[in-house]
């Protein structure tokens, strides 16, 4: 078997836990897979990455039993019966979260148990179809060995929040004749700047801000991505996960909204007047990173990406200026139809 590519992440050491906060990006070998291999992965929310223990010494691999971790309070177990390195041919399995696939064979994920370098010999998209059909059981033992192995949990918040209670919030914007509630300039990575107002320009989307400059790595070239010139998120939904109006700019979105934008009310096309100018929504998809998770929790990372965040299109919308104006805080929001011709 041939690699198909290789597991780059800031762990080294194969220890045993906390493997849930790693974020690891995957390098696919460009003369192993064509350009489009990862065509439509972007769907899923989890893949399933088959990987080698390389780092194994061929006299460390386990053919009979051992007892796990050599832990004495465990019993002894045949290496068939648990999930360690020691394996006769080394391979690991693991279902982790997909967070972005990106141009050029690069695949982000969080969670995956392996060490920076490890080979990955395949990648397959997760189904529920293919989880356990009925009761899954497992010894005591098992348990306990597994215990501190994915230790940030869905509740561990950088702010507390109460989903079902935010989610009533956001669900009371309005489909029309919404409202700006911010806007936020990002002069610089990581940087965040609140302007009472601001120029939407046809060119450099909002003025002042970094979109351009950036770029994207989401596109071939590294250029700007022309269709997510502006990212837009639901004011109240900033508010839940931010825990208050303080820190919802380190969302990294440009403005923020008191509006619907789920697909059913905003589908891509939907243009919008803002102030003086309009904005056209398109079909550039706007999800959680690892900074929204490392600030605001991965908690609200699930909650807005989930099934439920989906369908509401929590994490926001993206959107392209098509005519220029002024937009300030507190202007309203309509819906426009396009001018013929």
């Amino acid at each position: 078997m041939v690699p198909i590519g290789t597991v780059h992440n800031e762990r080294t050491d194969a220890t045993d836990d906390d493997w849930d906060r790693v974020n690891s990006v995957i390098r696919l070998d460009p003369a192993v897979l064509g350009d489009d291999a990862t065509a439509g992965l972007r769907a899923f929310s989890h893949i399933e990455v088959v990987y080698v223990f390389d780092r194994v010494a061929p006299e460390g691999v386990v053919r009979g039993s051992r007892v796990p971790r050599g832990n004495p309070a465990w019993p002894e177990v045949g290496i068939l019966a648990q999930r360690a390195k020691n394996r006769p041919n080394r391979l690991g399995t693991t279902v982790c979260e997909l967070m972005a696939v990106r141009p050029g064979g690069v695949v982000e994920v969080r969670g995956l148990d392996a060490i920076d370098g490890t080979p990955v010999l395949d990648i397959k998209p997760y189904m529920a179809e293919f989880g356990p059909r009925g009761d899954v059981i497992q010894p005591a033992w098992s348990h306990e060995l597994m215990a501190g192995y994915w230790t940030l949990q869905a509740d561990e918040s950088v702010t507390a929040f109460d989903p079902d209670r935010s989610l009533a919030e956001v669900l009371r914007s309005p489909a029309d004749h919404g409202r700006l509630a911010l806007i936020v300039r990002r002069p610089a990575v990581d940087e965040r700047e609140v302007v009472p107002s601001g120029e939407l320009h046809l060119e450099v989307g909002l003025v002042g801000d970094n979109w351009l400059a950036r770029g994207s790595r989401g596109t071939a070239d590294g250029r700007a991505d022309p269709e997510a010139q502006l990212n837009i998120m639901n004011a109240r939904c900033a508010h839940a996960v931010a825990g208050g109006d303080e820190r919802m700019p380190l969302a990294g979105d440009q403005l923020f909204v008191d509006l619907d934008l789920s697909p059913e009310n905003l589908p891509a096309g939907t243009r919008l007047q803002i102030g003086t100018a309009v904005i056209e929504v398109t079909a550039s998809p706007h999800t959680g990173c690892a900074k929204f998770t490392r600030r605001f929790g991965l908690a609200a990372h699930r909650w807005i990406n989930g099934k439920v965040g989906k369908q509401y299109r929590l994490r926001g919308i993206c959107a392209k200026v098509v005519v220029a104006g002024t937009v300030t805080t507190g202007d309203e929001i309509v819906k426009v139809v396009p001018a013929a011709g």
